[in-house]
């Protein structure tokens, strides 16, 4: 379950962004936005996103051991109808959407109902291997942008911003009832 706390910018500090968390002794801050979770927008100083004094609502992504530190993502919480629905999907939901784009790595699927996301052209993200259960050379091999697709949720991911979905646990392996009956009347014989 994800946490999501609320702190006031009190600096910054070797390029991260230091926030007391409500809560926190003022002397002390505990709560430090690294400059890669701070926002989705292009920025080269972390000033130009926020400044000290700024309330702020962040995700904790965890404690920093050496220092006793919270770790946050203002990212993650940047855009409220986004972090509502990577929260609303659920591992195992049967999802619908469109093919967005198609690379080496993977699909985007733009899944119906989600909000636009802030970088990426969809928040559905199918990898490779989630792709199909047959062995393939590219990612175009199996979808094309424009595609409907249904998939299945494998998780959903503040962090990257995404809907992780499997395409091939929405797919019977081919001949896999006619290998049951054999398998049974062989059996039975």
């Amino acid at each position: 379950m994800t946490e999501v706390v609320h702190g006031t910018v009190t600096g910054f500090e070797g390029g991260e962004v230091v926030v007391r968390l409500d809560g926190d002794d003022p002397a002390e801050p505990a709560g430090r936005i690294p400059r890669h979770l701070l926002s989705w927008a292009a920025f080269e100083d972390p000033a130009q996103v926020v400044a000290a004094g700024r309330r702020i609502t962040a995700e904790v992504q965890g404690v920093d051991a050496r220092s006793g530190r919270v770790v946050l993502s203002a990212e993650a919480c940047e855009d409220e109808a986004l972090y509502r629905h990577l929260l609303r999907a659920r591992p195992g939901d049967v999802v619908t959407g469109t093919v967005a784009a198609v690379h080496h790595f993977g699909v985007f699927v733009r899944l119906d109902g989600e909000p636009a996301h802030p970088v990426y052209p969809g928040t559905g993200s199918v990898r490779v291997p989630d792709l199909t259960w047959s062995r393939i050379d590219h990612p175009a091999d199996v979808v094309r942008p424009g595609q409907r697709v249904t998939g299945e949720v494998i998780a959903a991911d503040s962090y990257q911003g995404e809907v992780v979905i499997s395409l091939k646990a929405c797919r019977r392996i081919r001949g896999i009832r006619s290998a049951w009956r054999w398998a049974r009347w062989w059996r039975a014989r």
